[in-house]
């Protein structure tokens, strides 16, 4: 049966559209009547139902806002707008607002039927597809991020300590990496004890929309670290976990696949229908234990449990020892005749109080133990925590690789070997032919260069002629004494009047009638006349 909520304020509408229903042979039940926008939105997350059936003048505010969100988290819901008005502006207005109908006010048994019938197996349609998409990425272990779910095998040993410090040094050293722990213990989460982190969204969120889950949503529910972990935390209140059911860990997992490369999920150490859940959902379940017998038979009994659960066998579970001594009295062959998984090759030593000062400070990069950090980056190499990442890198490598051989130049053939070296005699006697043209303009820059700096000179000595006319002193030897050694052999001096002083110097010239030949360059001077 196909859930309906009626966000209508107007009573007498809503009593005019449930008695179009009851008349109706619609498989209908309508779950909520809401008054408000606020109530509709409550509604849909509440009651999850196939149609909604809102009043484009519902209250207070407009409701495209409200519709758009409701159109995110749930993809599948079916939105039919009521409407008093017959015009275009109406149907513009629903179309704007992501309706797939628009149902006139006042209502007619053939038109409820019609548009709602057609909303219905729209929704329907929807909810398959989003569910057989689900399905198919559970039963493909080869599709999207590597899941790992990390067990204890009783309270006490180490797994949430592992499971987040192996997580946080994986974001740490490969920032390019999309990485996200879940805590899954949902009665006695821990991971906000080692992370300093706050949380007002939890798992039990995404829990109550698993049905529609979209990207959005997950995105929208995750916290953030400062290292660049991504936290998906347990509930805060003990009530919010009994909506977080083995149905909606599965495809809030599927989801997580396509939105990262790492899934660590902590799942505490009691065998509950959640754990069951995420191990079934896991590619690989990584149970820790210490080496003491109590630990080895809790190991022991929740791999039968999760065996009878029909969930995981021993050979998709991996055991690694935790606060390994080496003088305890159980070494490494009895761990192995104990527990029913295969046992990893790294030994995680007995740190004593060295996660102390980490766990106080609920930071791990105060663990200062070498050991641990390479402990925990051999058994993310045996592992392979980072393999899918690193498949990804490859794929997204392989073009461009592919697109640079394919501009590279081929290898020259004979043929174009004998076309280089015909063409390597024509650059040379290219070459040889721009030499003279280079003399040439070499030449001229020379040239005008020369005349310049005759330029230059000659005013200056004119300056200084037609300064000593002015009182009264020889104005070739006052030229003379300005100009170089160079330019004073050609100089000439001559006085045009009384009032001006012309200077006369010789620059070589280079191109004309040879290289010795010289140019005359005249600089006139206004002779100022001093008082007597």
């Amino acid at each position: 049966m196909n859930r309906v909520v009626i966000a209508i304020a107007d009573q007498v509408m809503v009593q005019e559209l449930r008695s179009r229903l009851d008349q109706s042979e619609l498989d209908l039940e309508v779950a909520f009547v809401a008054d408000s926008t606020s109530e509709m939105t409550a509604a849909v997350l509440s009651h999850r139902p196939n149609v909604l059936v809102v009043h484009d003048q519902l209250g207070p505010g407009s409701i495209a806002p409200p519709l758009r969100d409701l159109a995110l988290r749930q993809p599948s819901l079916a939105v039919v707008v009521v409407t008093s008005a017959r015009d275009a502006d109406s149907y513009r207005t629903a179309l704007d607002v992501g309706a797939r109908a628009v149902l006139p006010y006042p209502f007619s048994l053939e038109e409820v039927e019609q548009r709602l019938t057609v909303v219905s197996q729209w929704s329907q349609s929807v909810r398959s597809a989003i569910a057989n998409q689900l399905s198919e990425q559970q039963n493909d272990s080869s599709w999207g991020a590597r899941v790992v779910a990390v067990a204890g095998a009783k309270g006490g040993v180490g797994a949430t300590v592992m499971a987040t410090h192996l997580a946080w040094d994986l974001a740490t050293s490969e920032p390019d990496m999309r990485i996200c722990l879940v805590d899954l213990d949902l009665e006695k989460g821990d991971v906000p004890s080692y992370l300093d982190v706050a949380h007002r969204v939890s798992i039990a969120d995404l829990a109550k929309i698993s049905e529609d889950l979209a990207a959005r949503a997950v995105a929208d529910t995750v916290v953030e670290h400062a290292s660049g972990l991504h936290l998906l935390l347990a509930p805060v209140e003990i009530r919010d976990t009994e909506v977080v059911t083995p149905e909606a860990v599965r495809r809030v997992v599927a989801q997580l696949r396509n939105l990262y490369h790492l899934v660590v999920i902590d799942t505490g150490s009691a065998v509950t229908t959640t754990q069951a859940a995420a191990v079934e959902s896991a590619d690989l379940t990584l149970q820790v234990v210490t080496a003491d017998v109590p630990a080895l038979r809790a190991a022991r009994r929740q791999v039968l449990a999760w065996e009878s659960l029909a969930v995981s066998s021993a050979d998709s579970v991996q055991v690694v020892v935790n606060r390994f001594q080496r003088r305890s009295e159980i070494q490494n062959d009895t761990v192995d005749q104990l527990v029913l998984g295969g046992r990893t090759q790294v030994l995680v030593p007995d740190l004593d109080r060295g996660l102390e000062r980490a766990g106080n400070s609920r930071t791990p990069s105060e663990v200062r133990s070498r050991v641990w950090w390479k402990s925990l980056r051999a058994l993310a190499e045996e592992l392979e925590l980072t393999r899918r990442f690193r498949e990804v890198q490859q794929a997204a490598t392989e073009p461009e690789v592919t697109a640079r051989r394919q501009r590279a130049p081929e290898p020259a053939a004979p043929r174009r070997r004998l076309r280089q070296r015909a063409e390597a005699g024509q650059v040379s006697l290219e070459n040889a032919a721009l030499i003279p043209v280079a003399v040439v303009l070499l030449v001229v820059c020379l040239q005008a260069a020369l005349l310049g700096v005759s330029f230059v000179w000659s005013g200056i000595a004119a300056d200084s002629a037609a300064r000593a006319v002015a009182i009264g002193e020889d104005p070739a030897r006052a030229a003379q004494d300005r100009l170089p050694p160079g330019f004073a052999s050609e100089l000439s001096v001559s006085r045009s009047g009384p009032a001006t002083v012309s200077v006369r110097v010789s620059s070589p010239l280079l191109i004309g009638e040879g290289v010795t030949s010289e140019v005359a360059v005249a600089v006139d001077r206004t002779v100022v006349e001093e008082p007597r």
